[in-house]
């Protein structure tokens, strides 16, 4: 028997489920699942996850909740572990105060759970809205809302909605603007920070507060010289709400446009002054002006290229003496320097040349459609077939879904429970949906009957292409090379898509 919380009144739930289930008898307490902190529309969370790991290994065969609310309060999920998953894993659920028991075969109160997950999902909806506006009401006042201080401040200890200078950092802001402004470029910069060991904003920011470090280097590199640069936070205004999540479901964060975003000037005290900011713009301007003036190219192999030694990807470069050629090198070298990987370059024309000459002995010597349409590719074909059923599965249990609320809907209607005009508000909006799902099951059905034939038409085109000795551009060596790594000057490893 399993018995599951979350992050509200935690110590009550546990206390309450606890003796629920020791007032039972034969029944065995194995564990308890708690997700502090996390929203129920979430069903990513780590002890919830570990919950299904138990049920996957046979651990449990009972879950219990305070209420449905406790579980989840997306109701599409929600409804997807109670009449799918749990039974098909054979696993009881309950819902103490709710009344629901899915082993209870005549028991009323679990029809009722599709309603109150759908309760649930808006009360969820309510609070994401409540908590929007109070943001945007907070920044509009010139609070700050961020979870984290922009390096350089840190949040005033007696009110978390303002900044105040952090002592421990202010002098590299100020050492950054200073040798900019100077005309010492971003990568100059980053370097001399690096020798001197001082910590990215990163690091620094997983040491002072709780804050878990995504970076791979732990090293200062010329984006992040910039964006301190031309944050306006550092002369004292606050710019908030440049993005929001796209819903209380969907957890992506998405850019708005700078007519929505909130500016408070005067916000709190500034690190530099007006003029040198504004002097640092004047030269990111004319440098990018430089920069975007020169002619660009499409090199063939970017983006595949890998330094065996450090792991970080080659870049193009001129080189002096080089009209018309480029040399590939290690982006870890050219940014930091060879105390962090080794100088190993080589032409683009050299490089170039081999790929494409190993591309077509291949094909000509050792490759046929039959070998090169392998396991690898058909198992590919395969997963991503299987991806389109099981949305299309997805959506046709959602349909069923729709239908029996509809229904359920009709007799509380005839029973008086809800009203015409409640019943008519609730079904419409189940109909609409229900009418794009039967369409996108449509689109889905199409895609399934033609996707294996359409996929190996594209391969077997690509064959002909370097057999033919054509068109071998950079969508044919994307679709056949995984990466190419530089061993040296004169060696280069390439890892193919369709190699066993």
């Amino acid at each position: 028997m399993r018995v599951y919380g979350d992050s509200e009144s935690i110590i009550n739930q546990r206390e309450f489920l606890t003796k629920y289930v020791k007032s039972q008898n034969n029944w065995e307490l194995i564990d308890t699942y708690i997700d502090d902190g996390f929203t129920g529309t979430n069903f990513n969370r780590p002890d919830f996850i570990r919950m299904k790991k138990d049920i996957e290994a046979g651990k449990i065969n009972l879950i219990i909740t305070k209420d449905l609310s406790r579980l989840g309060r997306d109701y599409i999920e929600t409804g997807y572990y109670l009449e799918k998953y749990f039974p098909k894993k054979r696993v009881r659920y309950i819902a103490v105060n709710d009344g629901i028991d899915t082993f209870e075969k005549n028991n009323g109160n679990n029809d009722m759970g599709a309603f109150k997950s759908v309760v649930n999902d808006m009360y969820a909806k309510d609070i994401s809205k409540k908590v929007r506006t109070a943001k945007k009401t907070k920044a509009e006042k010139g609070e700050f809302i961020g979870a984290f201080a922009p390096y350089g401040y840190k949040k005033d200890p007696n009110d978390i909605t303002k900044l105040v200078i952090d002592d421990e950092v202010a002098d590299v802001v100020r050492y950054i603007f200073s040798e900019y402004n100077k005309g010492n470029g971003l990568s100059f910069i980053a370097r001399r920070l690096n020798e001197r060991k001082i910590e990215c904003p990163s690091i620094y920011k997983q040491r002072t507060c709780k804050f878990h470090c995504k970076t791979l280097t732990g090293l200062w590199g010329h984006e992040t010289i910039k964006s301190i640069l031309t944050n306006r936070v550092y002369i004292g205004e606050l710019i908030q709400r440049k993005g929001e999540m796209v819903s209380y479901k969907v957890k992506k964060y998405i850019s708005l446009p700078e007519s929505e975003h909130t500016i408070k000037k005067n916000a709190h005290e500034p690190i530099i002054s007006e003029e040198e900011f504004n002097l640092a713009q004047d030269m990111l301007k004319l440098k990018n002006h430089r920069s975007h003036s020169k002619q660009t190219k499409e090199h063939l192999l970017s983006g595949l290229l890998y330094c065996p030694r450090c792991g970080n990807k080659y870049r193009y470069q001129k080189q002096p003496g080089l009209k018309d050629d480029m040399v590939a090198i290690c982006s870890m070298y050219n940014r930091y320097g060879k105390e962090y990987c080794a100088r190993v370059a080589i032409k683009e024309s050299i490089l170039d040349k081999a790929v494409k000459d190993d591309l077509k002995a291949m094909a000509k010597e050792k490759v046929n459609n039959q070998k090169l349409i392998s396991l690898e590719e058909v198992n590919n074909i395969r997963k991503d077939k299987a991806k389109l059923n099981k949305s299309k599965f997805d959506f046709e249990r959602r349909i069923a879904q729709i239908d029996r609320i509809i229904k359920a809907s009709y007799e509380d209607k005839v029973n008086g429970i809800l009203t015409v005009e409640e019943f008519i508000k609730i079904t419409d909006e189940y109909k609409k949906e229900k009418q794009e799902l039967k369409v996108k099951v449509n689109e889905l059905e199409k895609n399934i009957s033609t996707y294996k034939e359409t996929k190996e038409d594209e391969l077997a085109r690509i064959i002909k292409d370097i057999t033919d000795f054509d068109n071998i551009n950079k969508e044919t060596i994307v679709s056949l090379i995984n990466r190419i790594e530089i061993i040296d000057s004169e060696i280069i490893k390439i890892y193919y898509k369709f190699s066993e």
